[in-house]
């Protein structure tokens, strides 16, 4: 599988785990749902900054680099780029888009949503909350895919690497 598609093919079974029990569906379907759809937004912010910031040569060299993309520091630099706050903003050319705010504030909510789905055995989930986590993964890669292209989103992906190492 290339990694290019690894987010479509995780968004695809984000869905499929949520709908595929008739009646009540099973905990660990749902979970791994709500797992499945952070990590479709994961792998392709990842990929997309790989694609970006790393040669294509020698051969892996973008596959062992992707390796690099940190939960923990995407999120950090997700929550100053949804707040407009911290260091980035000396960086981005104004204004900064929304649909880079949405990507921003979807990838922190879906985080938050794969702990408690991975680790709080606590919660409990439902079919129709898990459809709108999986719905709003898609939203977000959507609005990936529309401001992909701009310098914003070339300061976004190289924050969501080197983010806490600017700042010394």
């Amino acid at each position: 599988m290339a990694i290019v598609s690894l987010h479509r093919d995780l968004i695809e079974q984000a869905q499929h785990l949520a709908t595929r029990e008739r009646g009540k569906p099973r905990q660990a379907s749902l979970r791994r749902a709500v797992s499945a759809a952070y990590y479709a937004l994961f792998h392709l912010l990842a990929n997309e900054g790989t694609l970006r910031l790393v040669p294509n040569s020698p051969e892996r060299l973008r596959t062992q680099a992707q390796r690099a993309f940190n939960h923990s520091e995407m999120k950090n630099t997700c929550k100053q780029i949804a707040k407009s706050s911290g260091f980035l903003l000396g960086l981005v050319v104004a204004p900064l888009e929304s649909e880079l705010k949405t990507v921003a504030e979807v990838f922190v909510e879906l985080q938050q949503q794969r702990h408690l789905a991975d680790y709080d055995l606590s919660q409990s989930f439902n079919r129709i909350d898990v459809l709108g986590i999986v719905a709003k993964a898609n939203s977000a890669i959507s609005a990936w895919n529309r401001v992909r292209n701009t310098p914003n989103a070339n300061v976004f992906l190289t924050a969501l690497l080197i983010n806490s190492r600017w700042n010394r």
